[in-house]
């Protein structure tokens, strides 16, 4: 097996692409998580089809392993009262998976999965409680405490709104 064809599979994965088998064909959803790399994987579709199939014969629902635990020391923060979209964990989980060498999870259902079995509420929305990128955090931090005026959006409230509509409150 070549690391080629792994690392292709990881790419497409953290692109948010899923794989099918279908025959001898090989079906990547959606189509634009693809599109940067359709030569290559042309050329090492029989070697990445064979990973597949001997990816598919482990658990697919396996638990956080010791590289999941890393992942979130390093990208992640546990927050009461906060949520992480299961989208954005899993993408953030699969690219650092990538660079660090370490497997990416086989699909955001068996990742959602692991995060139960560990103890974390997920939604039905696909809300993580408890559990967010410290990106995302920083983020909602800076525009907490972003000055009025200073370029960042407004918040809106109703006297505000009513102001800049010329009506009386």
């Amino acid at each position: 097996m070549s690391s080629t064809a792994m690392q292709l599979v990881q790419r497409i994965e953290a692109n948010g692409g899923r794989f099918l088998i279908e025959g001898e064909e090989l079906v990547i959803r959606p189509g634009d998580a693809a599109m940067p790399l359709v030569e290559e994987l042309r050329t090492h579709k029989a070697e990445i089809i064979a990973l597949l199939r001997s990816r598919a014969t482990t658990p697919a629902e396996a638990p956080i392993d010791e590289g999941w635990g890393l992942w979130m020391l390093a990208r992640c923060v546990y927050r009461d009262r906060c949520f992480g979209g299961v989208g954005a964990l899993y993408v953030d989980l699969a690219r650092w998976c990538a660079d660090h060498g370490r497997p990416v999870p086989a699909s955001r259902r068996a990742f959602v999965t692991a995060l139960q079995a560990a103890g974390f509420a997920v939604t039905t929305d696909g809300l993580v409680y408890g559990l967010m990128l410290t990106e995302d955090l920083e983020a909602h931090e800076r525009f907490q405490a972003a000055p009025e005026g200073s370029g960042q959006p407004e918040r809106a409230t109703a006297g505000k709104q009513r102001k800049a509509e010329g009506r009386r409150p």
